[in-house]
């Protein structure tokens, strides 16, 4: 694994200040670090992957994007 992609990593989570966003980083990465690869994709109900799969073709549109900091504000 690359070093200098979780040096990156820990720089994004070292520049949070939100606990509540902090809190979901802990329990995303956990259910990753613990779930099979594909499981939870197989799990989630159909109409949870269609908004993924919208969600991630709207992204390809730079125009919807908002900047980082407006995000985390």
């Amino acid at each position: 694994m690359s070093e200098t992609l979780k040096d990156f990593v820990y720089q994004l989570i070292e520049e949070i200040d939100n606990e509540q966003l902090l809190e979901t980083l802990r329990d995303f990465l956990s259910l990753r670090k613990e779930t099979q690869p594909r499981k939870l994709w197989e799990e989630l109900p159909e109409d949870k992957k269609q908004e993924i799969l919208l969600t991630l073709e709207e992204s390809a549109d730079e125009s919807t994007l908002i900047a980082r900091e407006d995000f985390l504000k």
